[in-house]
């Protein structure tokens, strides 16, 4: 089978990667914050991340 390659298939590995980068930065600072383990609820800078997460999922043309 060949490899999906053009604009469209460069622009989806774009947003996977967006979203993968996104989603990590949220787990690895929930995984380290003492506020976020032991609060049971995400600190400010968690809900920051969650929303960067949200909106990478929803891609540029919905983000707005």
């Amino acid at each position: 089978m060949p490899e999906n390659t053009g604009p469209v298939a460069a622009q989806h590995r774009v947003m996977d990667a967006a979203i993968q980068t996104a989603y990590a930065a949220f787990i690895h600072h929930t995984q380290a914050c003492v506020e976020c383990r032991t609060g049971g609820m995400d600190c400010a800078v968690a809900g920051d991340l969650r929303q960067a997460y949200r909106a990478a999922k929803k891609g540029p043309a919905q983000s707005r």
